[in-house]
């Protein structure tokens, strides 16, 4: 199915269509980014339980348990929950990253793309703060909200743009739904180069909605190809101090 979902995308969405929006200016796209991005941020300040599945040509080869440590808005720490992990720790604070390996004496700096599962990246799990990071234009007419299936409604259609080069994704495409949600996305380098598909699915929580499940298509890997999916099981809120977030701190606890 995504691999239909994803050539679909792949043949209505051009790179000069992601770095320059063919729609209107958008007085409100500000507030629909921040609306967009109101079910992410019910996680923060939240320990949150995900669970990987990567699959190659539909088959499912990985499956892996990770916990997220949420802080603030520019606060990520990944933990591994079973043996494949071998007790590696991603950190995120505000635009750096880090890898903390057990033995290690220092935390070792990587960049956003950094590969974490299969071609699962941490920007994929951190680093898509589309109120934060990006401006959009409305598209003038809508769209269906799915490529597969005419039945699920219309969309608006926003094409974003970053606003720094820090930002993994320099553009990008979005699919709002009734509800201010996006349901599809595409992501897209400084190159114009396509990087990224993904579907959003999300659980009603009162008051609020909260992610579900992302489906992660890496464009960029040609014939191997992987479909990521990632589901969230469970979150409870918490508190952190700020040593919680720190590299040497964490690397040594």
């Amino acid at each position: 199915m995504f691999k239909t979902l994803s050539l679909a995308i792949l043949l209505s969405t051009s790179p000069a269509a992601l770095a320059a929006a063919p729609g209107k200016d958008c007085e409100v796209c500000d507030e629909l980014l921040r609306q967009a991005d109101a079910p992410r941020r019910r996680f923060l300040n939240s320990v949150v339980t995900v669970r990987a599945v990567i699959a190659t040509h539909g088959k499912a080869e990985v499956v892996n348990e990770l916990e997220l440590r949420i802080g603030g808005e520019n606060q990520l720490l990944i933990l591994f929950k079973d043996r494949k992990g071998i007790n590696r720790k991603f950190l995120t604070r505000g635009d750096k990253s880090w890898l903390l390996v057990p033995g290690a004496k220092h935390p070792i700096a990587i960049s956003a793309n950094q590969k974490l599962l299969g071609n699962l990246s941490f920007a994929d799990m951190a680093r898509v703060r589309l109120a934060n990071d990006y401006s959009g234009r409305l598209r003038t007419e809508p769209e269906p909200c799915s490529t597969t299936d005419t039945g699920t409604g219309m969309c608006r259609v926003m094409d974003i743009n970053a606003h720094a080069r820090t930002t993994p994704y320099a553009s990008g495409t979005l699919w709002l739904d009734e509800r201010g949600l996006v349901v599809r996305a595409v992501y897209a380098l400084a190159s114009g180069k396509l990087a990224r598909a993904v579907e959003h699915q999300y659980a009603w929580k009162d008051p609020a909605w909260l992610p579900k499940r992302s489906v992660i298509d890496n464009l960029l890997a040609g014939k191997r190809a992987q479909i990521v999916t990632l589901d969230y099981l469970d979150h409870r809120n918490t508190t952190y101090s700020e040593a919680s977030f720190d590299p040497e701190y964490v690397l040594s606890h």
